[in-house]
């Protein structure tokens, strides 16, 4: 038998492995800002009322702040040859506490609107184009969106402003959602009124299908009553009616052009916000050539604000029992 060897053989050196360094993080979006247009608005008094007679407006104080939320809905139907197609979007909330920043002698306000929480809602009865728990993801990219602008004591606003300081990549997609269903204020007349009073608006809207498309101009008319008054309380209801002529687009034609709404509002005197909820269809015919497909667009929103503490500025979180779609 050969000898043993004295040494034992030099073990082979494992070399350590190298880490390789982690992938560096995303850069950080820049500040995210969407504007809603303002469209052209003409108010008529079409009569005054009964009893004392003093003019309606909003009356918010410098400083004054009111838990605000907002619930807002879409929904879109194609038909072709008697088949259609729905889809349904699910029921958004946003919910904070909006302030009023300050008080001209006109009774302008500046005021802003920040968003605290998100929440979306199945919408009862319809299938939903996007899965709740997959919308409520894209709603939580709204997290800091800050609404701010100013509205005249007749309810006339000027540019409004949204804005999220640090968004994410589906915050882009979830603001111009918001941005076609955010409820417009009520606009009222600058004569003194009384109970019963009734007035008209009529404005120019453009419903647009993305962001920067040449959209489709249409004319709301919306007749106002001034139903009762109670305490502080103003009640007031109105009436929409959607037309729009025959037009180009996109290399069809756009005609039939039709709708109808309603709404109902509480405005407290000395509060920003009233409490609202109304609703909107628009129906339209989309052709080219000898194809045609006809399209009905609902819209909803409502606005529930409370009073808040001068000091307070933590929100009511928004409620997430599911409701029925609601429509502007």
């Amino acid at each position: 038998m050969a000898p043993l060897p004295d040494e034992k053989p030099a073990e082979a050196k494992v070399e350590p492995k190298k880490e390789e360094p982690a992938p560096e993080p995303a850069p950080a979006l820049p500040p995210l800002e969407v504007k809603l247009e303002v469209p052209a608005i003409t108010v008529k008094l079409v009569n005054a009322g009964k009893g004392k007679k003093a003019p309606l407006k909003y009356t918010a104080k410098a400083g004054t702040k009111q838990q605000v939320e907002v619930v807002m809905s879409f929904a879109q139907t194609a038909s072709v040859d008697g088949q259609s197609d729905a889809q349904v979007v699910p029921t958004i909330v946003l919910a904070g506490v909006a302030e009023t920043k300050a008080v001209d002698a006109t009774g302008k306000a500046d005021y802003s609107l920040a968003v605290a929480s998100t929440d979306a809602r199945d919408v009862q009865g319809a299938s939903v184009a996007v899965p709740v728990d997959q919308f409520k993801l894209a709603l939580a990219s709204l997290a800091g969106l800050v609404i701010s602008g100013s509205v005249d004591a007749n309810g006339t606003t000027a540019e409004t402003l949204l804005r999220i300081e640090k968004p994410d990549r589906l915050s882009a997609g979830a603001l111009d959602l918001v941005k076609i269903t955010f409820p417009a204020w009520p606009v009222l007349p600058k004569e003194p009124v009384g109970v019963g009073a009734k007035w008209q608006t009529t404005s120019s809207n453009t419903l647009r299908a993305a962001p920067g498309d040449k959209g489709i101009e249409m004319t709301h008319v919306t007749s106002y009553e001034l139903v009762s008054k109670t305490g502080p309380t103003y009640t007031i209801k109105s009436k929409t009616t959607v037309t729009g002529k025959d037009q180009e687009y996109k290399g069809g034609k756009i005609s039939k052009i039709n709708g109808t709404g309603t709404s109902e509002i509480k405005l407290d005197e000395g509060a920003l916000y009233p409490t609202s909820t109304g609703q909107i269809e628009t129906n339209l015919t989309a052709s080219e050539g000898t194809k045609s497909m006809q399209l009905a667009f609902k819209i909803g929103g409502s606005i529930n604000a409370k009073k808040s503490d001068a000091g307070t500025s933590t929100p009511v979180p928004a409620p997430s029992t599911p409701v029925p779609a609601q429509k502007k």
